[in-house]
């Protein structure tokens, strides 16, 4: 399993799927959906003006990327309400994306930690988690789970937060 952080333009993170989240009260979108719905020339915030989707609470939508991005899909879920997330929440939102992931059989896949930046969880103990129930999510086939590619995206200065904690748990599972 390879876990990594990295902080380079999402438009330049070459990956199957890039798994982006949103609260239900943030517009203009910011961080890295704000990132990539500019380079998809606003197609997230389209969705958002015709009311396809709003960012309740868990809701997924699954779509192919645009040509400007170097990811294949994105994995889009709402977050809810900007005052209620905490880390429960960000939990229920972490294992929903690995499950659906997994049901999509991806396991080469981008994330910016969920909600971490524009609400209270720390950085550091959010990578911890997700970095922890990547193996109960993708396995027990080991095959997949020595196949899974995981890169967080991160602004420098949570990388410096995240970046010794996704070391640690890579090298737990090699």
């Amino acid at each position: 399993m390879k876990l990594r952080g990295v902080s380079q333009e999402v438009d330049q993170i070459q990956t199957d799927a890039l798994v982006l989240s949103f609260f239900q009260d943030e517009r203009p979108l910011k961080g890295t959906a704000g990132m990539s719905d500019w380079h998809m020339c606003g197609r997230l915030s389209k969705l958002i003006m015709a009311r396809f989707v709003d960012g309740k609470f868990g809701e997924p939508l699954l779509m192919p990327a645009a040509r400007r991005m170097a990811c294949q899909k994105i994995l889009l879920i709402g977050l809810g309400p900007t005052a209620k997330f905490d880390f429960d929440l960000y939990r229920s939102i972490v294992n929903q994306a690995c499950d659906a992931l997994r049901k999509l059989q991806v396991t080469h896949f981008a994330l910016p930690l969920p909600g971490i930046g524009l609400s209270s969880v720390d950085a550091g103990e959010a990578a911890e988690y997700l970095g922890k129930i990547l193996p109960s999510k993708f396995g027990p086939d080991q095959r997949v789970l020595e196949n899974l590619d995981v890169m967080v995206i991160a602004d420098r200065n949570q990388l410096k937060s995240i970046a010794p904690v996704l070391a640690r748990l890579e090298r737990t599972y090699r």
